[in-house]
């Protein structure tokens, strides 16, 4: 979870060095990186499908949240604990092939081969 507040942080860091304005929402009283994670953790569960355990999101949206966490003044904490995993994308090309699961493919109808297979006037030239 250390990483996880330490990649928010830094990234709100950054983004705060680089918009003055932010900069300033950044340095409101009564927020905090330990209560915006909990914020993520929040939106995330939100997120959730029934009866799921796990959910993936991108990078983007966790950003936004963190952002949007600092943006609005009355935003409502919820007590969450949740465990975090951060992969960067080099990351996941070194996990076990059982932990990345592949799409399986669509098997075609009969219907389909049959479309695929069958000839077209305006194909010949």
């Amino acid at each position: 979870m250390k990483a996880f507040k330490d990649a928010i942080k830094s990234y709100l860091d950054k983004r705060a060095s680089e918009d003055s304005l932010f900069a300033e929402t950044y340095k409101k009283e009564g927020k905090s990186i330990e209560d915006c994670c909990k914020y993520i953790y929040s939106q995330a569960r939100k997120m959730l499908a029934k009866g799921g355990n796990a959910i993936g999101v991108e990078d983007a949206t966790v950003y936004g949240w963190a952002v949007h966490y600092y943006d609005e003044d009355n935003i409502n904490v919820e007590n969450v604990e949740e465990r975090v995993e951060v992969t960067s994308p080099a990351n996941i090309a070194a996990l076990p092939e059982k932990a990345i699961e592949k799409k399986q493919s669509k098997k075609k109808t009969r219907q389909e081969l049959f479309d695929e297979r069958q000839l077209s006037l305006f194909a010949f030239e």
